[in-house]
């Protein structure tokens, strides 16, 4: 009787336990750091609604006022990493708006001012839909073409998002320093400290593998740039290059970026690769 009572109070325990190891993943904010009048970018505010009824909320930054509408190049979509929210990561972005492009950017659920006070993974799917949704029903964004760029735990997230829902004009698809699925990582993360390196492969199973961005790269046939460092401190640069491998696009590229930063090629103002990224998407227009 024993037995079968501690059986039953560790079968219960198993969801919370799983649960609880797949919510490291996210680690958000609530407080608005920056917005992008610091950076004299304009904006709009919007609150749009996921398929599950969660209140999302998103930023939309215009071209620069000198852009005349018949030069606006297309719309870019940004999917942040894990840690605060998108008031800390846009930056990587706006600049963007300099050169002709719409850039959007949201919180997930959780995050800044968007609903929710947990964050899921099969949430962060909803909300990138919802996103993409918005934005396909928008008339002076509709008919742009649309590239997406999700940055480390972001590219997670936008891999199957794009598989999935397959939006419209999409020209591109900007992967920086994301990794190719959850447990690996895991289970990468668990290998580099003494302590725990072995106990890294029966650990890595408390965390699902739902939604890995490995599992749904090859259904991509759109353009795919890979962004990576090779020294990398976050996301181990094999992680990036096995995604890339598993990638079947016939317009697929990988940049070792020359920098020891994690999500840092486009993070400063005199980095050559925000050139070389214009470079990338205007080719493919």
């Amino acid at each position: 009787m024993q037995k079968v009572l501690v059986l039953s109070v560790w079968l219960l325990a198993i969801p919370t336990i799983f649960n609880s190891c797949n919510s490291v993943f996210y680690q958000p904010d609530s407080e608005e750091f920056v917005t992008p009048e610091r950076v004299e970018v304009k904006f709009d505010r919007q609150n749009i609604e996921t398929k599950d009824g969660v209140k999302l909320h998103l930023w939309h930054m215009k071209p620069a006022q000198t852009t005349p509408p018949s030069l606006r190049k297309g719309i870019i979509v940004q999917f942040h990493g894990n840690g605060e929210n998108m008031s800390t990561h846009f930056l990587s972005v706006v600049w963007l708006t300099a050169v002709g492009y719409d850039v959007v950017s949201f919180d997930y659920r959780g995050y800044g001012q968007s609903g929710s006070t947990k964050t899921t993974r099969g949430g962060c799917i909803l909300d990138g839909a919802a996103v993409l949704n918005w934005v396909a029903t928008q008339p002076d964004l509709n008919q742009l073409p649309l590239f997406i760029i999700g940055q480390s735990l972001g590219g997670a997230v936008a891999v199957p998002v794009i598989a999935l829902e397959k939006p419209k004009h999409l020209k591109g698809l900007i992967l920086d320093s994301t990794f190719s699925s959850y447990r690996t990582i895991t289970r990468n993360k668990l290998g580099s400290f003494w302590l725990t390196w072995p106990l890294q492969w029966p650990l890595s199973f408390l965390v699902s593998d739902e939604y890995s961005p490995i599992d749904y790269i090859a259904d991509l046939s759109i353009p795919l740039l890979f962004v990576h460092a090779p020294r990398d401190p976050v996301v181990s640069y094999d992680l990036g290059k096995a995604l890339f491998d598993k990638a079947t696009s016939q317009d697929k590229i990988f940049w070792n970026v020359n920098l020891g930063g994690h999500i840092a090629a486009f993070a400063y103002e005199n980095s050559r690769y925000r050139d070389q990224l214009v470079d990338w998407m205007d080719k493919r227009l």
